[in-house]
């Protein structure tokens, strides 16, 4: 838990759904989805899976059949809400659809409840830290990375000709700003993050710590180019070193909270845990209110619904990757939730609200997305707002719009627009959808005929050829490696690379 106190990304996945037991026996149904007054049938859900591969030798998958139909789903469910004017958008129910960004407010205000009760931090203690194990440094960058012998000598001269207009009094931030290929540290006057010793690349990090104040490297060659560093004075670095002490500040006395609320509320994981979260994660449709419990803590628990909620929350690529998480991993998930569960308990008894100013602007913004995304799906006309056209007429036009959006989509005329925070989640509670598993594995068998046919074209020498980038539709391919533990809630991977720090090219230098 650190200033971002519940690292809450916001995305509609899927919610609820029903197949029916007379579902299973539909072996060729021909319906895929169903949401509202509209249908994606088996045909059309293959040839959107079709075209979001098309011209890329990457397999039809359930998992890509699964994206898609939830985000049909979502934007149909959208569509429908639009023409029978039932989007949520009194209070209460706008305080539903952004609940992650509610909580992570709570959770924030509190941690800052937390720092301003903690001991006052000494004047002296930037100037300790500054003469000891902590250096903020600047640098120019020209980057040389795998270059030609050439190039390489030619960016050394580069960085040679600067050190010397930097001798002869030029300032170094502004030179950094200007010259400097390291593009986050660059917007900063080539700044870089506090760092301890050992924190950079060997030459770099020598170079570095052998720096007296305000004094300035040589030229300092790393695998990535050519550097400049410069050690500031104390006077000019101050400030960053009060904030790095109270960052510092803050994730330790985080982390004892959190360590404090679990052992207090004697959180215990069910043995089970992990089985029960792996059967809620492979049908969560089915699992959307179930009360089997995964952890208990003192006066309450976190059951599969409560997981799932936490889980909808997190972008969708998080649910595939906890699918193929190990138990212990799934176990200390698991555990994160709990404890974000009883940190938002103490923020509520403690009476932690957002402002006034943040509940509005929160609202505005909120309303604001909806209309951004009616108007880029074509939802804003009379034909879906006079009530004098029957229900069933403007559903129907509805339906028919969100579907030019996604063959806009498919043909990469446009790019999705995310639904705003938790809506998703509250339509499919709102509004009767239906997703049918056997229409879904017709779509399966139809995509993957196709997709043969298109692929051995394609290798025979037709015109079709690999569309450049990755499919329109973000999501629909391949999944992306998931970060790092980040705030509270930790990636359900393990091993994953830790996220490189501000400072683009200058994260290169680290080791």
């Amino acid at each position: 838990m650190r200033r971002s106190v519940l690292s809450v990304v916001l995305a509609g996945v899927a919610l609820t759904g029903c197949s029916t037991f007379r579902d299973l026996f539909s072996a060729h149904s021909d319906v895929a989805a169903e949401a509202g007054a509209v249908q994606l049938s088996a045909q059309r859900l293959a040839d959107m899976m079709v075209g979001v591969t098309k011209g890329q030798r990457q397999r039809v998958t359930r998992e890509t059949a699964d994206f898609i139909t939830d985000t049909w789903v979502d934007y149909a469910l959208f569509s429908q809400a639009v023409a029978l004017n039932k989007l949520p958008v009194d209070s209460a129910s706008v305080a539903e659809a952004v609940w992650p960004e509610l909580a992570e407010l709570k959770g924030t205000h509190f941690h800052d409840t937390l720092m301003s009760r903690r001991a006052a931090m000494s004047d002296s203690a930037a100037d300790s830290l500054y003469r000891s194990d902590v250096r903020v440094l600047q640098h120019i960058l020209f980057g040389a990375r795998n270059a030609a012998p050439p190039v390489k000598q030619a960016t050394r001269k580069k960085a040679e000709a600067t050190l010397v207009r930097v001798r002869k009094g030029a300032d170094f931030s502004r030179l950094a700003s200007e010259l400097s290929e390291d593009p986050g540290s660059k917007s900063d006057s080539g700044y870089l993050p506090p760092s301890p010793k050992g924190r950079f690349v060997a030459s770099f990090d020598s170079a570095a710590w052998a720096l007296q104040p305000g004094q300035t490297s040589g030229v300092v060659e790393t695998p990535f180019g050519f550097h400049l560093i410069r050690r500031p004075p104390l006077g000019e670095v101050r400030g960053r070193l009060d904030d790095y002490l109270l960052e510092r500040a803050g994730a330790a006395l985080d982390s004892t909270f959190m360590d404090s609320l679990a052992q207090a509320n004697k959180i215990d994981i069910e043995d089970d845990a992990p089985a029960a979260i792996r059967s809620a994660l492979g049908a969560t449709e089915e699992s959307r209110r179930s009360g089997q419990t995964i952890a208990h803590y003192k006066g309450g628990e976190l059951t599969v619904q409560q997981f799932l909620r936490w889980v909808r929350a997190l972008p969708p690529q998080y649910l595939q990757q906890l699918k193929a998480a190990d138990d212990s991993t799934l176990i200390r998930f698991a555990r994160v939730l709990t404890q974000n569960t009883l940190l938002l308990r103490e923020a509520d008894a403690a009476n932690i609200r957002p402002t006034e100013l943040e509940w509005k602007t929160m609202e505005r913004k909120y309303l604001s997305q909806l209309d951004t995304l009616k108007a880029e799906m074509g939802l804003t006309g009379a034909d879906l707002t006079d009530t004098t056209v029957s229900a069933a007429e403007r559903q129907k036009v509805a339906g028919l719009k969100m579907e030019q959006y996604f063959d806009n989509l498919i043909a990469g005329k446009t790019t999705l627009r995310p639904l705003p925070s938790a809506l998703a989640s509250l339509l499919r509670e709102r509004l009767p959808f239906r997703i049918d598993q056997a229409g879904m594995s017709r779509a399966m068998d139809i995509a993957k005929e196709a997709k043969a046919k298109a692929d051995s074209a394609e290798g025979a020498g037709s015109p079709v050829r690999r569309a450049p980038g990755g499919p329109p539709i973000p999501g629909a391919g391949a999944l992306p490696q998931m970060p790092g533990p980040a705030g509270s809630t930790p990636a359900p991977t393990q091993g994953a690379p830790t996220p490189a720090p501000t400072g683009g090219d200058s994260a290169a230098a680290r080791q």
